[in-house]
């Protein structure tokens, strides 16, 4: 895995956390920047917008992305380094297997400094957003939803296919252990716990939520069923987070689809594909639920296109589909009411929709799940 390191100056004089430890960290090399400007959004990582003094390769921006062996918003919360070694290695192979003229790209990486934990990697632009505020704040028409969809459709779809059976792209990614970890822990292992209460969530504090006895025990078989699948993964290549948030979302001069970049690589492994198609197509779905007055239709045909499309690429089967119906309620459960989706209330009942969705998911009848949420994939 390549690396390079740009500076005699032992990279911990230099603060990269700061814009001006930035600035003087690239005022020698070729990426020397007239203006950094820290980017809000992702709560691992340090992240700068660079405006370069001379253009690279026609870019006249490009993104600096910092790590520490934490994550930025929660310093308590551990994340090895090495995760950026995993992150550049998928990035480049991606990018190189993409087309060219793909509408659904990754960011080019331009350097990675190893040593100061260092990534400066391509830039779609300042007017750009990220998926999940763009579908927020009413951006894209009928139109574009469908497009939005059949094209992400058709990424992830291509990528399981590519990333299936593929043992030199899952050796290249078999180290990373703590992203298996991470995935697992993150969901199936809070899932439970975020039920009984145990977790504290203050949503769904007073009154505690009411949920059967059978119920749970069928949602503890789903946790330890899928925490044991997600570290013994090792023949299909993931993504590792792939919601809205992590789409860049750019638009052309007359307003109208351009491209979009799928960010943040640093869980890529070898994984589940249902976890991946499941996270994704729960954000779009409680967008739609949560947001009605601005992504009751846009949602829907999102997801309509997305199943369409990745169906085509990749194929389906009964046991895909009903693992994604399982994950897309995990994430209802889990960060139904620890992401701000709306007042009390409204949160409680999609955790409880969520818990609902997981049961069903691991219960129905073939003829039930193809009447289900995932019905596209079947």
């Amino acid at each position: 895995m390549n690396s390079k390191t740009t500076h005699a100056t032992a990279p911990a004089s230099f603060d990269l956390t700061t814009e001006e430890g930035v600035r003087a960290y690239l005022a020698e090399t070729p990426f020397a920047g007239t203006d950094i400007e820290a980017l809000s959004g992702g709560m691992a990582n340090y992240v700068f917008r660079i405006r370069l003094s001379t253009p690279h390769e026609g870019k006249e921006t490009l993104v600096f992305k910092h790590a520490k062996p934490y994550t930025k918003e929660y310093h308590d919360l551990k994340f090895d380094l090495i995760r950026q070694v995993y992150e550049v290695e998928a990035l480049r192979r991606v990018r190189k297997w993409l087309p060219e003229d793909s509408i659904v790209t990754v960011p080019e990486v331009y350097l990675f400094d190893k040593d100061a934990h260092a990534i400066l990697m391509e830039d779609l632009g300042e007017n750009t957003v990220d998926l999940k505020a763009f579908m927020k704040a009413g951006g894209p028409s009928r139109e574009m939803a469908i497009q939005i969809g059949t094209a992400l459709g058709v990424f992830l779809g291509k990528l399981h296919h590519w990333g299936k059976d593929n043992a030199e792209l899952c050796d290249a990614m078999k180290g990373n252990e703590q992203a298996k970890k991470m995935t697992a822990w993150a969901f199936y292992g809070k899932l439970i716990s975020t039920l009984t209460g145990k977790d504290g969530v203050p949503k769904l504090q007073d009154p505690p939520l009411k949920v059967s006895a059978k119920d749970l025990e069928v949602i503890q078989t789903v946790a330890d069923v899928n925490v044991k699948a997600c570290h013994e993964a090792e023949d299909q290549f993931v993504m590792g987070d792939f919601w809205p948030g992590n789409v860049l979302v750019k638009l052309d001069a007359q307003g109208k689809l351009a491209r979009m970049f799928v960010v943040d690589w640093e869980l890529a492994k070898a994984g589940l594909i249902a976890v991946e198609i499941g996270q994704f197509c729960a954000e779009i779905y409680l967008l739609g639920r949560c947001i009605p007055e601005v992504c009751q239709e846009t949602a829907p045909l999102v997801l309509e296109h997305f199943f369409a499309e990745y169906k085509r690429e990749y194929g389906a089967s009964e046991d895909v589909a009903r693992q994604t119906l399982v994950r897309w309620g995990t994430h209802m459960v889990v960060l139904g009411a620890r992401v701000n989706w709306g007042e009390k209330e409204l949160s409680r009942a999609v955790v409880l929709e969520g818990a609902r969705i997981v049961v069903d998911g691991q219960t129905c009848s073939s003829e039930e799940l193809k009447n289900s949420l995932v019905a596209g994939l079947m």
